[in-house]
């Protein structure tokens, strides 16, 4: 079992980046984005990619807006040599402007090292808390 995990210090409020990854429809942070939405709040899907491709499908599997945090599944199409993809992102108060995000997740590696697998899926997720920055910026 592997387990990437990547813990950020970000120079907003817990609540501005909440409202953000807490909103599992919202993509608009995601550049160039092209998804498609299916339902609301616990069983939402979130379909990435183009439409007529091998599509993302992400979906969320519990969300608590108390303790911000959310866990979803990549039941198919996974972008990375991995089975049983589960992540979590959660986000912790710092103080009055800033925050930490934690995103982790669990999966077991298929062709490829753990080692190989937890820098893949590391730096995916720091490459997307970039984009998050920029679109709090």
């Amino acid at each position: 079992m592997a387990t990437p995990c990547v813990k950020e210090k970000l120079d907003y409020s817990a609540e501005r980046v909440w409202e953000i990854v807490g909103d599992f429809g919202n993509t608009s942070w995601f550049p160039g984005a092209n998804a498609e939405i299916q339902g609301q709040g616990p069983g939402m899907v979130r379909l990435m990619g183009p439409p007529e491709g091998d599509r993302i499908r992400e979906e969320l599997i519990s969300i608590d807006p108390g303790k911000r945090t959310l866990t979803y599944i990549i039941p198919e199409n996974i972008p990375f040599p991995v089975t049983g993809y589960r992540a979590t992102m959660t986000v912790t108060p710092g103080g009055a402007d800033s925050c930490e995000l934690e995103w982790s997740c669990e999966c077991e590696p298929q062709g490829a090292t753990e080692a190989e697998v937890v820098g893949q899926i590391e730096g995916m997720y720091q490459m997307m808390v970039g984009w998050l920055r920029d679109h709090l910026g």
